[in-house]
């Protein structure tokens, strides 16, 4: 065998399927080039697609070639030891003679290891996966498109089906609406299958208003994108038919104002860090104290937030529970709104009122 080159090259192969919808992927490096090939497949398993994924990037070069091959699938590592490939014929057939013609090493997928809570650059291996994650995903969706009845659930599967070729633009689209039907089944009285596409309009403020900010626990960048892949969804109901443009659009400027009160208040809850909590004292210490209870902020100063307990229903202001007035800093009270229900622990000691926990907040 003439090898073209001492250079190895590396191959970092993955496969993945889930119900029968299989992707696959092949990354080849050779010195500072970097070429990716892809595929999906149908009734296929796991095992199936990262053989694939191997024999089509062998196939991809195209002379003999140094070649180590990185793969994580123990079954295929299992019978190549064994050597006796039992399943797959055709591909086994196929594998063989690339193997004779490339002087081939095999190593299994790399363990991480973290230390000091830092993880490494994503590497060749790390995108085969995902790039096999998203030729499976692309195979779901598409199949999922096909219903013949225009259901908000069909509706769904085609936006996102539409928007696979931009592989990073899909992954946002897919976890925005992987959500929304989350919140759907979670809280709507039927399932997005029996729902029209228009009936997504009376979903909306339930996904931006509880699901999202309390059981996702989503960040300000994760709200804003939840809004630019809705507005985008809204958009294209529109474009095909499924939605009136006026609804639309005055449903997305209550999603605008609802996005950026819950950015902000986020904001304002992620800016507490240890350095601006108490820890809870002895008993024998305390004077007062809440426990996980949603106060209302009353006051805000530069420095200071006084929290009231509205939510008890005192019929005087005078006779409502005050918390505070609590020292914080400034880069804190600059996020703080009054008005704001927060989901607090507090403890009062010698006369002094500080913050032990934030947990989350309602506008």
């Amino acid at each position: 065998m003439d090898l073209a080159s001492d250079e190895v090259v590396m191959l970092h192969a993955a496969g993945r399927s889930e119900d029968g919808y299989g992707g696959w992927a092949a990354v080849l490096t050779y010195g500072p080039h970097q070429r990716e090939i892809s595929g999906s497949g149908t009734r296929a398993t796991s095992h199936q697609m990262a053989l694939t994924a191997v024999v089509e990037g062998l196939a991809a070069l195209t002379r003999p070639s140094r070649v180590r091959i990185c793969v994580a699938d123990e079954a295929l590592h299992t019978k190549r030891a064994q050597r006796r490939p039992p399943d797959e014929p055709d591909l086994w057939q196929r594998l063989s003679p690339l193997l004779a013609q490339h002087h081939v090493e095999w190593d299994e997928a790399d363990e991480r290891a973290v230390e000091d809570d830092e993880w490494p650059e994503e590497t060749s291996g790390d995108l085969a996966a995902e790039l096999a994650y998203h030729q499976h995903r692309g195979e779901a969706v598409r199949a999922a498109a096909r219903g013949e009845q225009t259901t908000l659930d069909v509706a769904l599967s085609r936006f996102l089906a539409e928007r696979w070729d931009d592989m990073h633009a899909f992954e946002d689209a897919d976890a925005v609406i992987s959500t929304l039907r989350f919140s759907i089944g979670w809280y709507a009285d039927k399932p997005s299958s029996e729902m029209t596409p228009a009936e997504v309009l009376d979903e909306l403020g339930t996904f931006f208003s509880s699901t999202l900010p309390h059981k996702q626990h989503a960040s300000p960048r994760e709200l804003r994108t939840a809004r630019r892949v809705v507005t985008d969804l809204l958009n294209w109901l529109v474009t095909n038919d499924h939605l009136d443009a006026d609804e639309a659009r005055l449903r997305l400027e209550e999603i605008d104002l609802t996005v950026d009160e819950r950015a902000s208040l986020k904001a304002f809850v992620d800016a507490f860090g240890d350095d601006h909590l108490v820890p809870w004292p002895d008993r024998s210490r305390i004077e007062d104290s809440v426990d996980c209870q949603y106060l209302t902020i009353a006051e805000v100063t530069p420095r200071s937030l006084t929290f009231k307990d509205y939510d008890r229903g005192y019929d005087e202001e005078d006779d409502c529970p005050v918390v505070g007035p609590i020292p914080v800093g400034p880069e804190i009270a600059a996020h703080a709104r009054a008005g704001w229900r927060i989901l607090l622990s507090a403890v009062k000691v010698r006369g002094q009122w500080g913050l032990v926990q934030v947990v989350s907040g309602d506008p």
